[in-house]
């Protein structure tokens, strides 16, 4: 039973305990037949998706209290996979949810890490990085503008994540930049498929 979880950029598929990623395009080639569960962010795709017969969008069976209109279905399920928490999406944008008492408690949307990444570059190619590098958020960087820009991105991030989880509620990252943050927060869990965990749930519910 593949679950697809339809970003703006790619179609995530988690099938056989595994997560693969493809092109929109090819999502709609190699799956054009099988009967799949999908969750979707990407608008300009609906029209298309509802041709497909076989396959089902878990969006109508999707239920948040506290959630607002407009909430990406992304972020609903993700709420439902774990419980109570912080939940947080690293990916094309960072997405960080307050889940309490079974409620949706609210949230912030950053730009991914990748996209602050870019806009470095736009002020001035003396700014543009690869890589961020790993960093001490204790103390400011003095070595060099890599350190310094890998900071300004991180810090902020980890700032706002603790300042918003004054519960001290457990913390759930995933994401493509999602083991990276978890790394500069202590007790924060990283799982690439929690997602698929959630829509997973919702399939089991609703008996869709």
């Amino acid at each position: 039973m593949p679950l697809v979880d339809i970003g703006n950029r790619y179609a995530h598929i988690f099938i056989d305990n595994e997560i693969i990623t493809l092109e929109h395009s090819e999502l709609f080639q190699k799956f054009a037949k099988e009967k799949i569960y999908y969750i979707n962010v990407k608008h300009s795709l609906r029209v298309k998706l509802q041709e497909m017969d076989r396959w089902v969008d878990l969006e109508p069976f999707v239920a948040i209290r506290g959630s607002y209109e407009g909430m990406g279905v992304d972020r609903k399920v993700l709420l439902l996979s774990r419980g109570d928490g912080i939940y947080i999406d690293a990916g094309s944008a960072i997405t960080i949810d307050k889940f309490e008492d079974s409620q949706f408690k609210g949230g912030a949307i950053l730009p991914g890490i990748w996209i602050q990444k870019k806009s470095y570059s736009v002020i001035s190619p003396r700014l543009e990085i690869d890589d961020l590098s790993r960093v001490d958020l204790e103390s400011l960087p003095q070595s060099n503008t890599q350190d310094t820009v890998s900071y300004g991105i991180i810090a902020p991030i980890i700032a706002l994540i603790e300042k918003i989880n004054r519960e001290n509620l457990n913390i759930y990252c995933c994401g493509g930049d999602g083991e990276l943050l978890a790394s500069y927060i202590d007790g924060a869990i990283y799982n690439k498929a929690l997602l698929f965990e959630g829509m997973l749930k919702v399939v089991k519910e609703c008996r869709c």
